[in-house]
């Protein structure tokens, strides 16, 4: 391990013991098309994974992926290659879609066409924070995990990282979140968790680019929030529903 993910690991290790065992974490990856991207039938997206778990389960869901994915190493991208790879993809679903709680959000943003993927994430982790912050009131018949805490892949340039803090603070400065709500960037490599909103936002891109099935597994488990263009509100007119949704791509 290097020096640098196992100072990451006793920070994260420091929160997590913290937290009380009934408290919730949000696990947080990222799944995007941009315009440029784009074939003349297709339309630009972003989305942003939220799997939500709750402390006292962490140690087990952490011994259950290692045992599917016989190892300490996953991208779910790279497994989508190979036959064995589909079947641990499939397996990993649906081990998730087992658990019984809303414990999957999607925030959907629309990109516009000047938006750069970093400003789409600003926008779509600002309603996330939101949503999952335990200060906003849902609408009726939805029911929004309450998180004390996001853990994010760590990306690969600080500055990206500074972007996020940013928009927690916004968020904290907006009462959405607590000021001792606490973020994490780390790499998957030292918290297998990560590899969970890897497999959500993978098998979602899937779902918009291919039309394949597999992400609609979890949408008793999956809460969908087409984030609003408002940025002053992140949850202003922002649209919710129950279940994996291709809400903001529709015309």
């Amino acid at each position: 391990m290097s020096t640098q993910n196992e100072g990451d690991l006793k920070l994260l290790q420091a929160s997590y013991r913290g937290l009380r065992d009934e408290a919730s974490v949000a696990f947080v990856d990222e799944a995007y098309r941009l315009h440029s991207e784009c074939r003349s039938n297709e339309q630009p997206f972003y989305a942003l994974a939220a799997v939500v778990l709750t402390v006292s389960i962490h140690d087990v869901a952490r011994t259950d992926l290692r045992n599917i994915v016989e190892g300490d190493w996953w991208h779910t991208v790279e497994a989508q290659q190979s036959l064995q790879g589909r079947r641990r993809i499939q397996a990993i679903t649906e081990y998730l879609a087992s658990y019984k709680d809303p414990c999957v959000l999607s925030v959907q943003h629309t990109p516009q066409t000047h938006e750069s993927p970093k400003e789409m994430r600003a926008a779509s982790l600002s309603a996330l924070l939101a949503a999952v912050g335990g200060n906003t009131q849902p609408p009726a018949g939805i029911t929004l995990p309450e998180t004390d805490m996001i853990v994010f892949e760590k990306q690969q340039h600080r500055a990206d990282t500074q972007r996020d803090l940013h928009t927690l603070k916004g968020a904290r400065a907006a009462g959405h979140i607590d000021r001792h709500y606490r973020a994490h960037h780390v790499s998957p490599a030292i918290e297998p968790l990560l590899w969970l909103p890897d497999l959500v936002s993978h098998t979602y891109r899937r779902y918009i680019t291919h039309g394949e099935q597999l992400v609609t597994l979890l949408s008793e488990q999956t809460i969908t929030v087409d984030a609003t263009q408002k940025k002053s509100d992140p949850l202003e007119a922002a649209a919710y529903i129950q279940g994996v949704s291709r809400l903001s791509l529709t015309p």
